[in-house]
């Protein structure tokens, strides 16, 4: 693959200025939230919003994820821009994007435009406010993936236009999905033209890392596919209801997500089955048993 070096004189300034007077304690806050905002931590997150508190705004959020998702990781491997401290000998990688691996490898590190985790923090902070037009949780929000921008950039592992094509790739995709969603009168439309489009990507960038985030689509479209033509699940009417379906929830995640890659291998293959499979399991077939585990069900 080509990979490619471009920046802005301002941008290397800036990356070394924070890496130069941030405070330790600082940059190991930023440390923590690359552990936080994650795709398996905010995918839990807002599976758990789906099956247990609101099922509209799971949905929404979780779409969102999946397309922002796939996107970004198109742009990041059409482009492939090193990351800052492979371009630049004067900054420094204090955390890479997968610890404990080697940071030069980018076939693991993958490319640092644009970047994937201000997308998901704009998924975090502004899907659900976006698309309750709430605008002081917009502005709040608007903070959180600020933080998360600067921490990818004290890091080291991005330049700030990277934290700027991932918010605006990701805010555009919650601005077009927030239009049309609840418009949509089948929305089965919606979910196989993601579908389709994801597919058609892969003949431009076969690569395994954009392969992962389409399983992921994939497995998000068709549990919403299957759910709201044969299950069709409804919110928990209590408190204890809800409990019950984020413990089941969470034991079937540990399962699914944790456990089957340890034991099966954690190589792509399986990757993309925990992506997919797994993802669809959590939407469509595990719902089933609300009618059981349910008090009223």
């Amino acid at each position: 693959m080509f990979e490619t070096v471009f920046y802005f004189p301002w941008e290397v300034s800036l990356i070394i200025f924070l890496q130069s007077t941030l405070p330790g304690f600082v940059l190991g806050f930023f440390e923590v939230i690359a552990e936080v905002v994650s795709k398996n931590v905010l995918a839990l997150l807002f599976i758990l919003i789906y099956l247990a508190y609101n099922k509209d705004w799971g949905k929404f959020t979780l779409l969102s994820l999946g397309v922002a998702g796939v996107c970004c990781e198109f742009v990041k491997v059409t482009f492939a821009r090193l990351r800052p401290y492979a371009a630049v000998d004067t900054i420094k990688c204090i955390r890479a994007d997968v610890a404990g691996q080697n940071p030069f490898d980018f076939k693991i590190q993958g490319y640092s435009f644009p970047s994937g985790h201000t997308m998901m923090a704009t998924n975090l902070f502004l899907a659900i406010p976006i698309y309750v037009r709430n605008i002081q949780y917009i502005v709040i929000g608007l903070v959180g993936v600020l933080i998360v921008a600067l921490s990818r950039v004290g890091l080291g592992v991005h330049f700030p236009t990277d934290t700027i094509a991932g918010f605006i790739i990701a805010l555009a995709i919650i601005l077009i999905l927030s239009r049309i969603y609840d418009k949509i009168e089948n929305r089965a439309y919606l979910y196989l033209t993601i579908i389709a489009l994801s597919l058609v990507g892969v003949l431009f960038c076969p690569e395994i890392s954009y392969i992962k985030y389409v399983a992921l689509a994939l497995g998000i479209s068709l549990g919403f596919l299957v759910e709201e033509k044969y299950v069709n699940f409804e919110n928990p009417k209590s408190r204890r209801d809800a409990i019950v379906r984020i413990v089941g929830a969470l034991i079937l995640f540990i399962l699914l997500f944790i456990l089957i890659p340890k034991f099966a291998g954690n190589t792509d293959l399986v990757k993309c089955i925990v992506h997919s499979l797994c993802t669809f399991i959590m939407l469509a077939i595990y719902p089933l048993a609300f009618k059981k585990i349910d008090r009223d069900g």
